[in-house]
């Protein structure tokens, strides 16, 4: 196996996790300084994942540029989008090619005169991947735009780490309202700067996916004293009535007696399966503790990246798991192969090699159907055995 070339790595990069974890902010324009391919491909494949940015922007950087410079160019283009656009918020990051050349994006901001708020993020490729990019951007935007009215609700609690706003996040909204809890804003899906301004009311920050939200959830505890707790994805029945009665002791409300819960278990899955899960290590944890709940553990987890604790990963998959952490694609192919899997649980990167191998793929990462809370679970489960939904 070289180890100088990698055949399709699994990570990608920096710039990639600010603009996901930027693209459904609510009237939001980003502004990318650097050459035109950056912001193609990355919106070419946020669009095939349902996850295009309104409103996305390239300074377009050309041969001249990288030699002699171009931050007068990013200061027009900034003043330029907020006369034109009208955005709420206007986001300036870096590239691989800007960082290189020593643009100086903050420098770019300061000189703009413009009625927007604008943030400057560093966000180079070469300064780290996506899943740095997400962590650091959800830190800056709590950082410089999360604000308070100065009364702290005491039902309202903040989501962070949730990046894609789709059915799992209306399903966690439901069940949180069911609950008699609020959702005050959410980092980042979906959320708007009047929602941002009012993130330090909350009584309480639950952070969803620690890779991401972790350090958005200190910096909210330093400026507003706001508590956090690092819950896993409800995903599943005794998962999702975890997550609500940790959530309920977190801000001093009573817990129903168990005997009150009219969710009637989900029987075992068809042991024929063989499962891979290919995920990030959040939503890795909550499928293999869901999976193993109903008799069927995961033989197979390929991580996009690695986790702050690899040990929780492989307590929650078993002892029987083989684990990889952003193996290649031939190590990807071969570890199908060598485990039988039969059914893999992932996203749009593992079509191909399913299809290659003949192995039915779930896609849990872009899919249209709710996997989270009470109803999820018995969607998730049925698809798993191959009912219709």
């Amino acid at each position: 196996m070289p180890d100088a070339a990698i055949r399709i790595p699994r990570s990608t990069c920096r710039l990639f996790g600010a603009i996901k974890a930027l693209s459904t902010l609510k009237n939001t324009c980003i502004l990318v300084h650097g050459p035109k391919g950056c912001v193609y491909h990355i919106n070419y494949i946020l669009g095939m994942r349902g996850d295009r940015p309104r409103e996305i922007f390239s300074t377009c950087l050309n041969e001249h540029d990288v030699i002699f410079g171009a931050e007068d160019r990013l200061t027009r283009a900034i003043c330029e989008l907020d006369q034109e656009i009208h955005p709420d918020l206007l986001v300036v990051l870096s590239c691989c090619a800007s960082g290189i050349i020593g643009e100086d994006v903050h420098a770019a901001v300061r000189a703009a005169s413009v009625s927007a708020p604008v943030l400057a993020i560093d966000s180079g490729g070469f300064e780290g991947d996506h899943a740095e990019g997400y962590r650091d951007t959800l830190t800056r935007i709590a950082a410089s735009l999360a604000g308070s009215t100065g009364h702290r609700d005491p039902h309202a609690v903040n989501l962070l780490g949730v990046l894609r706003a789709g059915p799992d996040l209306g399903e966690i909204r439901r069940i949180l309202t069911s609950a008699g809890i609020r959702v005050a804003a959410v980092l980042t899906a979906g959320t708007g700067m009047a929602d941002l301004g009012r993130m330090g009311d909350a009584a309480l920050n639950i952070v969803l996916c620690e890779t991401s939200g972790l350090g958005a959830a200190e910096v909210l505890l330093s400026r507003f004293g706001t508590p956090y707790i690092v819950t896993d994805l409800p995903i599943g029945i005794p998962a999702t009535d975890t997550f609500l009665d940790t959530i309920r002791s977190a801000l001093s409300l009573p817990c129903p007696e168990k005997s009150m819960n009219p969710h009637e278990p989900i029987p075992p899955l068809d042991p024929s399966h063989r499962i891979a899960i290919f995920s990030g290590p959040t939503r890795a944890i909550a499928l293999s503790r869901f999976l193993s709940g109903l008799s069927n553990p995961p033989r197979l987890i390929v991580l996009d990246f690695l986790p702050p604790s690899l040990e929780k990963v492989a307590a929650a998959a078993g002892p029987g798991c083989v684990i990889l952490v952003e193996p290649d694609s031939g190590e990807i192919r071969k570890a199908l192969a060598a485990e039988e899997i039969t059914l893999v649980l992932g996203g749009m990167l593992e079509r191909p090699v399913a299809g290659m191998l003949g192995i039915r793929l779930i896609d849990v990462m872009h899919g249209s159907q709710r996997t989270v809370g009470y109803e999820g679970a018995r969607i998730l489960a049925a698809l798993i055995d191959g009912e219709k939904i």
